[in-house]
């Protein structure tokens, strides 16, 4: 009797592995959490310090190491951005997206980043939950739940009623205040619009001249935001803002949208606005100069852990691309006031780097 019982939980334990990952070839442990509330140790963001070094990238797979926190963190950055993919949740061997979070904070690299370094979140398509989704994606809200449950910060940031997980702060004392504003460019956009021939690629979509990335909603809180004092602006957009050429997801996958944002900026005065973007694998920094307002920069840190090595190359692109695992860090003289934006490599190299001249 003793023998079947054994033999029954060896059965009931080996029925409750998941199959081999099929990006990695890990074996994975059978999901468990369905609803995760993130206690963490963390730091918390202190909203009289001033803001003179601000880390930021995406991209992070739970399912594989992440050594480049442990660079992230000897930089001393008083801010980490995460720019979004910062768990996958949109494979079926990466479900339920509750567990992926788990999984993120037993990382022993990010734990201690996470302790020494207030964070600031939105998310992309893979912590969202669909691949290249918006919101055509099902399971929006519950994505949005398990955001919130895990990012336990913005529950005091955002209304109640009020959907997708777009967020701003405002820190520093007087003079030196550093507004960050994350955007949420999955919740209300509209389908993309594939090119025939590539349906379900997720690559070569063509632009749509109707439809929306931020939706009526957020463009609307977005313009107040522009109008509030600042002396730097921060905007994370999770998909690349300036970028043309590529042929993945985008703003300009939305032409209209992408000069409705160049125009609110102009429209609203909103000096020393700097994107910081993710989701593409790899690091870029672009330029554009808007005819009424100066130069624009889109500067992109992806990824953590999820190097690709396909070759990429844009019309604003200034400096080399970096396809390796890197993170972008802001350097903010408020003396001189200048910003040297510089992206990194996992041995802290400078790979590219641009240095903006604030108004």
């Amino acid at each position: 009797m003793t023998r079947l019982v054994l033999l029954l939980a060896l059965l009931v334990t080996a029925c409750a592995q998941n199959p081999k990952n099929r990006d990695t070839g890990v074996t994975q442990i059978a999901p468990v959490a369905t609803t995760y509330v993130s206690a963490l140790p963390s730091r918390g963001i202190d909203y009289s310090a001033t803001l003179r070094r601000i880390a930021f990238s995406s991209c992070a797979n739970q399912d594989e190491p992440q050594p480049l926190w442990k660079t992230i963190s000897a930089t001393e950055p008083d801010l980490f951005l995460f720019a979004g993919d910062n768990v996958y949740a949109s494979s079926p061997y990466q479900q339920p997206i509750a567990e992926q979070y788990r999984k993120l904070d037993l990382i022993p690299e990010y734990r201690t980043v996470r302790e020494k370094v207030p964070f600031m979140a939105t998310w992309d398509d893979h912590d969202f939950g669909m691949r290249d989704g918006g919101n055509e994606w099902t399971g929006k809200d519950a994505a949005r739940k398990d955001f919130v449950n895990y990012w336990t910060y913005t529950r005091n940031s955002m209304p109640l009623e009020q959907r997708g997980v777009y967020h701003s702060k405002i820190i520093g004392p007087k003079k030196h205040l550093v507004q960050v504003i994350m955007l949420d460019t999955r919740y209300y956009r509209s389908p993309l619009k594939e090119k025939a021939g590539f349906e379900g690629k997720a690559m070569h979509y063509e632009p749509s001249l109707d439809g929306t990335v931020l939706g009526e909603n957020q463009w609307a809180w977005l313009e107040a935001q522009l109008k509030r004092p600042a002396q730097v602006r921060l905007i994370v957009s999770s998909i690349q803002v300036i970028a043309e050429d590529p042929p993945f997801e985008k703003w300009s996958n939305f032409p209209k949208e992408r000069q409705r944002l160049f125009d609110l900026i102009k429209k609203t005065k909103a000096k020393n606005v700097v994107i910081f973007s993710g989701d593409r694998h790899m690091a870029s920094i672009s330029k554009l100069e808007l005819p009424g307002y100066g130069p624009l920069y889109d500067i992109t840190g992806s990824s953590i852990n999820r190097a690709n090595n396909y070759r990429d190359a844009d019309r604003h692109y200034i400096g080399p691309v970096y396809n390796k695992e890197n993170f972008g860090l802001a350097e903010i003289d408020w003396k001189r006031k200048s910003m040297k934006v510089d992206i990194r490599n996992m041995q802290n190299e400078v790979v590219n780097t641009v240095t903006i001249k604030l108004k």
